[in-house]
């Protein structure tokens, strides 16, 4: 019979040894951390925080997206979250009216308001602007589509025209786009689109005569000039609906990839020629959660297999935003139907990818502003981990 022998490690020297052992009873994490987030730390702790801390949502119904304050104050804001409960225009699957109510929710399960930025250092959007959650728009009642947009349009007008905020959106169908487009091209000129899309959406009023629905939102923006098309780019295009509608991409002159072509030229070119098209003038994001695999994203209007990752997505982003010079005044993450994700991975990954998008906007207006603004919350936060 043999015995294995082994040559034990030495044992920690001990100097070091005490000091981990003083480390461990008197220290906190607030003594190590980066100075720019111990004063986010703190501030937010010293707003009379009472309850549970910011880490969790449990018990935070008083507190919107992100842990935002509810407002509806969009004079003394900067950035509004907002929801559209938009649906008639879904071409499948149910359920996109409750999608900004989910991802509200969802996007409170995280561990605070902090995170690394891809530029370096930290992305804290609640210190880089004054962000409130408006809520949803309320358009129950309008049981005519053209009336129900017709109130969102108003609303965005004054949001953005009238109070000069910028917007975030949460959709409904993707007939969501185009009030926020609309606004913010009245306000900043033209815009130009970063597009994350299975089908084009770029139905005319020759092809389908109603004003709105989610396949017109950018073609009449286009016509109303508050969108440029010439500086618009789509990814993700796939399946068997975008015969239908592809000549126009053509004739308008949007720049469109596959999502085999954005396997296959790598995230780094496709983030390249992002760059490339849309330049540094006012551009906005839209992404339709169908752009993904259904792997990553099967709780939408119309499910696409073959599509891109979410991980794609996000390592897209970031090199826009690390590379680039990209002046984001608006974004929307739509088509999310929550009663056809059981497990809630989906909403997850949307709130996830609207996290990143409002980080980088929030970086956007601070620029514009000339002025990093932090947002206040007249509620209680909670205690802050520090």
């Amino acid at each position: 019979m043999t015995t294995s022998t082994f040559k034990k490690h030495p044992p920690i020297p001990a100097e070091r040894l005490a000091k981990y052992q003083d480390l461990w009873l008197n220290s906190q994490s607030i003594d190590g951390i980066d100075q720019e987030v111990m004063e986010h730390l703190v501030r937010i702790s010293e707003m009379g925080g009472v309850g549970l801390e910011v880490v969790g949502n449990l018990n935070k119904e008083y507190l919107g997206a992100f842990m935002a304050p509810f407002s509806r104050d969009t004079k003394n804001a900067d950035i509004a979250v907002v929801g559209q409960p938009l649906e008639k225009a879904a071409p499948m699957n149910s359920s996109h009216k409750y999608g900004p109510k989910a991802l509200r929710e969802l996007s409170k399960n995280a561990m605070g308001t902090i995170e690394p930025s891809p530029t370096g250092g930290w992305d804290i959007p609640f210190d880089n602007a004054r962000i409130i959650d408006y809520g949803n728009i309320d358009t129950y009642g309008q049981f005519d589509m053209k009336d129900e947009v017709q109130k969102i349009v108003d609303e965005y007008e004054k949001i953005v025209l009238e109070d000069d905020c910028v917007t975030f959106t949460w959709g409904g169908d993707h007939t969501t786009s185009y009030a926020p487009i609309a606004a913010l091209g009245k306000k900043f000129g033209p815009l130009s689109l970063i597009h994350f899309d299975a089908h084009y959406d770029l139905v005319t009023f020759a092809d389908f005569e109603y004003p709105y629905h989610s396949g017109n939102q950018f073609t009449r923006n286009f016509a109303e000039g508050n969108l440029d098309p010439e500086r618009m780019i789509t990814m993700g295009i796939r399946g068997r609906m975008t015969a239908l509608v592809g000549g126009h991409a053509k004739n308008f002159g949007v720049e469109t990839y596959s999502s085999d072509d954005v396997f296959d030229l790598g995230t780094t070119e496709i983030a390249e020629r992002i760059l490339k098209r849309v330049g540094n003038g006012p551009c906005y994001f839209s992404f339709d959660l169908d752009a993904l695999d259904a792997t990553d994203n099967a709780s939408n209007s119309a499910i696409e297999p073959f599509g891109l990752k979410s991980r794609q997505v996000w390592d897209i982003i970031r090199y826009l935003r690390k590379h680039g010079n990209i002046n984001l005044v608006g974004a929307d993450v739509v088509e999310y139907t929550p009663q056809h994700d059981m497990s809630k991975r989906d909403g997850y990954i949307a709130a996830g990818i609207s996290w990143k998008l409002l980080c980088w906007l929030a970086d956007c207006t601070a620029k514009r502003n000339g002025e990093k603004r932090k947002t206040q919350w007249p509620q209680a936060f909670g205690k802050a981990s520090l």
